[in-house]
């Protein structure tokens, strides 16, 4: 009984030490650096994407979706790239190139836009439709509907080559892309996993096949990062390609979603605080910062650098809003691997950056083990 008396009292007092220690990380700081409005015209401005100086949008002003340029270089001018009758959707950006998905012949193809020469090339020609386009360096994937179902296609620019990535009968969905390696959404297991392919060796391999639903990928070198429900909700996990290492990033009751990534640093919308707002984390640090609590209606960010951008429906309808980071300097490489010191790291207790509900329910169970209790 003295026993467990005393083991009572040291998971206490452990507790409220761990309670007392993350109630900083649970409030998270604030980043800081200043927030601008950059859109706010009629109707819905959503789905922003940004690289360098450049932020695009998909923006519903003329009675259907075109696309639109912020250029930050030239005394930060909005400029309307496509404002043709049918819908222009679901843009994405590398260096100075735009792709997204375009319905003016009746289907979705994909196009790709050169903001130096000015020059729309149309990417794909079947009937069926192509959407969800991902960019980087030389290759733009898709998801595309040629074969029944849904499957993951690749196209070189520089070779202007076109190749099938994902033969399986299931859906494969959500693409992302970053050097050589492509990640997906699978369906193939009768649930959403997470998938990745290696252009260079042209291997295919799952990154997580959990009975839960992973959705949402996106990857920045060796890390991929996703929303899990594992725990029941959304949450953010990350995949370190290198070491073959699942960490999960963010771990609480309310949903953590729409996750980006740029410089190692990873963004989402998150529901811990009234509505939805944009939390921030460093991989190298392990360190998790708000971004904007200006707003119950921020979705969908993204960042590149120290300037992340977001949808945000504080005025009634969703306008894109910019926030630059103050005295950001990169403290990762993008894709370098994870230090016994970087990184999203476990403590001694083997707790990792999770709410205090999370960590309670840990030590619930473990103190439970012992008097045969369930939680």
């Amino acid at each position: 009984m003295r026993h467990s008396r005393f083991s009572i009292i040291v998971i206490s007092v452990v507790l409220f030490i761990v309670l007392s220690a993350g109630a900083g990380s649970a409030a998270s700081e604030a980043l800081k650096g200043t927030e601008q409005e950059i859109n706010s015209a009629i109707s819905h401005q959503t789905s922003p994407v940004i690289s360098g100086d450049y932020i695009v949008w998909q923006d519903e002003r003329n009675g259907n979706w075109d696309i639109y340029l912020y250029d930050m270089s030239v005394g930060m001018t909005e400029t309307a790239l496509f404002t043709g009758s049918k819908d222009e959707i679901e843009p994405a950006i590398s260096g100075n190139r735009i792709v997204f998905s375009d319905d003016n012949r009746g289907n979705y193809d994909i196009y790709l836009y050169d903001l130096d020469s000015e020059v729309k090339t149309q990417v794909t020609e079947d009937r069926t439709d192509q959407e969800e386009p991902a960019i980087s360096g030389n290759y733009i994937v898709w998801t595309d509907r040629r074969n029944q179902n849904t499957d993951i296609y690749m196209y070189d620019i520089s070779s202007e080559k076109e190749t099938q990535i994902t033969t399986d009968k299931a859906d494969q969905i959500q693409p992302a892309i970053s050097g050589n390696i492509i990640v997906w959404k699978d369906t193939r297991n009768g649930n959403d996993d997470i998938y990745m392919y290696d252009i260079s060796t042209g291997k295919e391999s799952p990154v997580v096949t959990d009975p839960a639903s992973q959705t949402n990928p996106v990857i920045e070198g060796n890390y991929i990062v996703w929303e899990d429900r594992r725990a029941g909700n959304l949450d953010i996990y990350m995949y370190d390609i290198s070491s073959g290492k699942t960490t999960p990033i963010c771990v609480d009751p309310a949903p953590q979603k729409t996750p980006a990534i740029s410089d190692g640093r990873i963004v989402w919308a998150d529901g811990r605080i009234k509505g939805t707002t944009i939390f921030i984390y460093d991989i190298a640090t392990g360190q998790e910062k708000i971004v904007s609590t200006s707003s119950e209606y921020e979705s969908n960010p993204a960042i590149d650098g120290n300037r992340i951008v977001w949808q945000d429906k504080r005025k009634g309808t969703m306008d894109i809003y910019m926030f630059t980071e103050e005295g950001y300097e990169t403290d990762a490489t993008a894709g370098g691997e994870m230090g016994d010191d970087a990184g999203a790291k476990e403590s001694p207790l083997g707790i990792f950056p999770v709410s205090a509900a999370v960590i309670a329910a840990y030590f619930i169970v473990s103190s439970g083990k012992n008097r045969r209790r369930k939680l």
